[in-house]
């Protein structure tokens, strides 16, 4: 499959980021704790290829439980932009709800229970 660039943002611009990745045609909702009252679609993109800029103070990190992840969000406007884990070491989870190429309501989606992760 042939990697594709895409941009995305916050959604007051403070918080930028861009990657490559194959073209999207799923995405992944998770039902832990976290993911279930954030509502986003999310997908795992290659770090490698994964560069963001934030305004000075903008980048905000929120942990929880055994702070296995770092959930990175926009103190500006409050939206979740993308996050790191123990578990895919080298990827990014990115909130596909803040690329603009992507539109969420047309993709499948894929469970992934977070809830009953051990």
């Amino acid at each position: 499959m042939v990697m594709q660039p895409y941009q995305a943002s916050c959604h007051c611009g403070a918080i930028k980021f861009s990657f490559e990745a194959e073209p999207f045609t799923h995405g992944i909702r998770c039902n832990c704790s976290f993911c279930k009252r954030r509502g986003t679609m999310v997908s795992l993109v290659p770090g490698e290829k994964f560069k963001f800029e934030a305004q000075e103070g903008a980048l905000g990190t929120y942990q929880f439980g055994e702070k296995r992840a770092k959930h990175y969000f926009c103190k500006n406007c409050g939206n979740s932009v993308f996050s790191e884990s123990i578990r895919w070491p080298g990827q990014y989870i990115v909130n596909l709800g803040c690329v603009d190429e992507v539109d969420t309501f047309a993709l499948e989606t894929t469970v992934f229970d977070g809830k009953n992760l051990l």
